[in-house]
């Protein structure tokens, strides 16, 4: 791959979205259905259907976040990918300390097994 940095940062944006975008829609859903099942002494709804979506709009925010982390992390792993398909090399420093071993450690090679 073109840079493992970016797999990295491509993991983090996305599985940040998701949990950003899976929360909302899950506390949304929650005060949506607790909101649609309260009740007066009337017999009628408490809350009207404007009172709900008015509620609902701190989560939709959150769940615009969550799009656009998982968004930016979908734009870092096309770039990655292109660059890597393209032949580009990056000097970039190893992300661990462990030592070099030329066997373990040489790139993958578009080569028939023999």
């Amino acid at each position: 791959m073109y840079s493992m940095r970016m797999i990295n940062w491509h993991f983090w944006l996305a599985t940040l979205g998701i949990v950003f975008y899976t929360a909302s829609m899950w506390v949304a859903g929650i005060t949506q259905g607790l909101m649609w099942r309260e009740y007066g002494a009337d017999g009628y709804l408490v809350n009207s259907f404007a009172d709900t979506v008015a509620a609902l709009k701190p989560m939709y925010s959150l769940r615009v976040l969550g799009g656009l982390f998982y968004l930016s992390g979908a734009i870092v792993l096309v770039y990655n990918v292109w660059m890597t398909i393209a032949g580009k090399l990056r000097e970039e420093a190893p992300m661990s300390d462990a030592k070099y071993d030329p066997q373990a450690d040489r790139p993958i090679t578009a080569v028939p097994a023999e």
